[in-house]
């Protein structure tokens, strides 16, 4: 605008409003802008056949990660099974250790040596007792089965 026109405009807008009163700022108007997926694909056509592969797109990986999951249930079901399989392996693993240990127990094989086989303490003229020095270098088991028997 040019000066005087300014002046104006300042001293009818000074009146108006007066000394403390101050004009209302008009606020521009935002506009939205249009979403455009392609801004060539204006036809409806061509943005309709884009929508179809998206959602075709999106149903695939849907059905993927669906049958990844059964897939990843199946796994985890098999682990589970072998988990169980395990312990109870393992608690048959302890049983069979506690009966080696009762068996092996030094009263246990003289009980069942003198009870169920029938078996008895041999007389001492039986008895073989072996000392260091008559341990000869080559054929031990020889002289001990001679001295057995004989």
């Amino acid at each position: 605008m040019i000066e005087a026109e300014k002046w104006y405009e300042y001293e009818r807008d000074y009146q108006r409003y007066g000394i403390d009163m101050k004009p209302e700022r008009v606020k521009p108007v935002k506009r939205r802008k249009r979403l455009v997926i392609n801004p060539d694909a204006r036809n409806k056509a061509e943005t309709a056949k884009l929508a179809f592969s998206a959602v075709g797109i999106l149903g695939l990986l849907a059905v993927i990660s669906i049958v990844i999951t059964a897939f990843c249930a199946g796994l985890q079901y098999d682990i589970n099974q072998t988990v169980k399989d395990n312990a109870v392996l393992q608690g048959e693993i302890e049983n069979l250790q506690a009966e080696l240990y009762t068996a092996g127990n030094i009263e246990k094989v003289e009980s069942t040596a003198t009870g169920a086989l029938g078996m008895k303490y041999a007389s001492e003229k039986k008895r073989v007792y072996v000392y260091s020095d008559d341990v000869p270098s080559e054929g031990f088991s020889a002289l001990i089965r001679e001295k057995a028997y004989n």
